[in-house]
């Protein structure tokens, strides 16, 4: 777990390469590449060894995952960008064998947050440090808003900081709350994900702890094992989102009110320090493609000539954003509405899993819906949906993994219980049998 977050999520390229913010001479050095070839190389090797096992896990795990990376792969046949769009498939199908090889190997139910928590941890620590004594290297440079004063550590900027903080917040509050974890281990811990998550700046990461912190205290603390309660207020939930969704978007009108209370938290402005402008962008070019998009990823590819989205995005301003910042358009945009059904079928299939895990596991299904509540919201400003180089995401996948595991694990128990049923006490000397 450790390595796949180094190689795919975390760690600017210049800390590898010695180049400082040189966004065009960005490539890995040969430790980089070596390092992932050698876990990519282990990761087939377990799954290889394992590979019964690995057989059996496929039949549990979210159909819609594997119709999304399915589908990624196939629009390399249609893509405006080809070999952008494999490129960016295979990193996505790297992460899902490193994750599968993660669970088959040492696995217990806990193993996913006792392995995540103290990695984040470490990461965040090392933050705080490298922006403290090397700015260079740990702090954002820019005067605009959304950069002035922020930091990113060891992250590759300050956003993927704030992910990493945010989702720190949540591992460690889960664990007090669980009692998975001593106090004072507790407050340490989430007083490092605290400090990053401020210094980050990251407006997207502070509201989305807000709202997944409450979740997780009315979850944990609510009356605990009644399971209409969780799906009541999950239901609630996903509609506020949702409403969110719209609002944001502007698909309905009148929903402006909603917007109040996120522009007072993070003090954006009702363009979202210009993201509305994007979104049109975006949407006119989804017009040309709805169905099947323009392939995986072929759209942003960096403020090159041949790109479509930098002569969209000229037209507004001279700032290249990079992405939608919202996943769900990036999504239709990238796979078309084929591509959001495939979403949303992974989104329910997540939630149905979670809600079953919660008559064996109330604790760890409700670490898990915390997860996805938190990918759900920061999607709304964010574009991390089937992102390889977002953390939150690729958490995700490895939660969908451990589901997959969990569920596996149940049905071979109940196999096992079924072959070999306890053994009848025998009857008494000269008595009658068992009834």
């Amino acid at each position: 777990m450790l390595a796949v977050m180094l190689l795919t999520l975390i760690v600017p390229s210049e800390l590898f390469n010695g180049r400082v913010h040189d966004l065009v001479a960005n490539e890995p050095s040969l430790l980089y590449r070596t390092l992932k070839t050698a876990l990519i190389v282990s990761s087939v090797l377990i799954l290889v060894w394992r590979s019964a096992l690995a057989a059996r896990l496929l039949r549990e795990l979210n159909p819609f995952q594997l119709a999304s990376v399915a589908l990624m792969l196939l629009s390399t046949t249609w893509s405006i960008e080809p070999g952008i769009t494999l490129f960016k498939s295979s990193l996505i199908c790297q992460i899902l064998l490193v994750s599968a090889a993660f669970v088959l190997v040492g696995w217990h139910p806990r193993r996913l947050q006792n392995v995540l928590r103290p990695v984040l941890t470490v990461f965040l620590v090392a933050s705080l440090i490298l922006g403290a004594l090397s700015p260079n290297l740990g702090r954002e440079f820019g005067t605009t808003v959304a950069l002035e004063g922020a930091w990113r550590g060891v992250f590759a900027q300050k956003n993927a900081l704030g992910d990493g903080a945010a989702l720190g917040v949540v591992f460690w509050l889960h664990a007090w709350l669980a009692k998975e974890t001593g106090f004072w281990r507790f407050a340490a811990g989430l007083g490092v994900c605290i400090a990053c998550l401020i210094v980050s700046r990251s407006s997207t990461s502070m509201l989305a702890a807000i709202f997944v912190t409450l979740l997780l205290f009315l979850l944990m603390k609510g009356p605990t094992g009644k399971r209409g309660y969780v799906v009541l207020l999950t239901v609630l939930f996903v509609a506020l989102i949702l409403l969110y969704s719209l609002a944001v978007l502007r698909i309905l009108p009148g929903l402006d009110f909603l917007l109040q209370p996120f522009i007072a938290l993070t003090g954006k402005d009702m363009t979202f320090t210009g993201r509305t402008q994007i979104w049109d962008v975006v949407k006119e070019h989804i017009k040309l493609h709805p169905l099947l998009g323009t392939g995986y990823g072929a759209y942003w590819i960096g403020p090159l000539p041949r790109s479509p989205s930098i002569a969209a995005i000229a037209r507004y301003s001279d700032y290249y954003p990079g992405q939608a910042h919202n996943g769900y358009l990036d999504v239709i945009n990238d796979l078309g509405y084929v591509g959001l059904v495939c979403l949303l079928g992974y989104i329910v299939v997540y939630l149905r899993q979670s809600l079953v895990l919660l008559r064996t596991d109330y604790t760890l299904a409700v670490l898990y819906l915390t997860l996805l509540f938190y990918e759900l919201i920061c999607n709304l400003t964010s574009a991390d949906w089937f992102a390889s180089i977002a953390l939150n995401f690729v958490i995700t996948i490895q939660v969908v993994f451990a589901l997959a595991r969990g569920a596996l694990d149940c049905r071979l128990l109940a196999t096992r219980t079924v072959q070999s049923p306890l053994p009848m006490p025998r009857a008494a000397v000269g008595g009658p049998g068992p009834l």
